[in-house]
């Protein structure tokens, strides 16, 4: 599924966010978590629960890493310390894994320094998928296709491609003019930042401020954070643990073979071996989703 958001650096007063979004029939927010060149400003934890009790509940995650005035920096060690960093500021947005967490390199980094770009990318792709997060890359779609060709390259991307300065209802993340539709081109694969500042120099304006409009797969996107009372998709924490309780409560009833409606031990076995498993993995994802301490 396709949803529509919103780009700005300065985030917008939490009800100004909502009208804007309405205004597009929008979902989402990008969120500038932080980074070394991070330009975004009012983009904290508060604001996004601020956000979120106006209704909004996905965000796109991105951390602006290092660019081309750093482009000593630009290595695989340094990508994977940065890459560590953005999972620690994600985590304290409420984050856990299986989040998707975006890297900013920019298209002019890319041309300073093509493969200082490729080693510092990687290296932050795997340091966040080691810590169990999501990683995409935010770039032009020639940087994008270089990035292609790496071992270690991201689970998604975020394509920017301006075409205009307008909202436009068909836009699709999967056809980005000079972006193969077969790189990342399954679900849950792509954004792209179709709406922006055109060659004539007029801004896309939403709601009377200037911003970027995008498309995105939904499963590029986090849900409302744990930090801010609920878990992705839309259950609040005592909800999840409850859920966990009645289903260990029923594991715990077959393995007394006392559940009334299964009528012979292979399929109190069978339905044994499939709880175990749902149980074991709930568990996990209810303990990736608390909040850090």
């Amino acid at each position: 599924m396709a949803l529509h958001g919103l780009d700005r650096a300065a985030a917008p007063e939490p009800a100004k966010a909502k009208a804007m979004l309405d205004a597009i029939h929008g979902s989402w927010w990008n969120v500038y978590i932080g980074g070394p060149n991070s330009g975004g400003s009012g983009w904290t934890p508060d604001r996004v629960r601020q956000y979120v009790a106006q209704g909004i509940t996905r965000f796109l995650l991105i951390y602006v890493g290092r660019q081309e005035a750093d482009v000593g920096l630009l290595t695989i060690a340094q990508g994977r310390r940065d890459g560590e960093e953005a999972c620690r500021i994600a985590e304290r947005f409420g984050y856990g894994a299986g989040t998707p967490l975006c890297l900013d390199l920019e298209a002019g980094t890319f041309v300073r320094s093509e493969r200082g770009s490729m080693d510092y990318t990687t290296g932050w792709c795997r340091a966040v998928r080691d810590r169990g997060f999501r990683p995409g890359v935010y770039s032009s779609p020639k940087a994008l296709t270089r990035l292609a060709r790496e071992d270690e390259r991201p689970d998604w991307v975020w394509a920017a491609k301006w075409v205009g300065n307008k909202f436009d209802a068909r836009a699709d993340p999967h056809r980005v003019e000079d972006l193969a539709d077969n790189l990342w081109g399954k679900p849950g694969q792509r954004v792209w930042q179709y709406g922006g500042k055109t060659k004539d120099g007029r801004p896309a304006v939403v709601g009377g401020l200037e911003v970027d409009i995008n498309v995105a797969d939904d499963g590029c996107l986090a849900g409302t954070s744990a930090g801010a009372g609920l878990v992705p998709g839309g259950l609040s924490m005592a909800e999840a643990q409850a859920i966990l309780k009645r289903m260990e409560e029923i594991y715990d009833a077959l393995r007394e073979g006392s559940a009334t409606n299964i009528n012979s031990l292979k399929n109190i076995r069978d339905h044994v071996v499939g709880l175990e498993r749902q149980v074991a993995e709930l568990k996990a994802e209810v303990a990736a989703l608390k909040p850090p301490r």
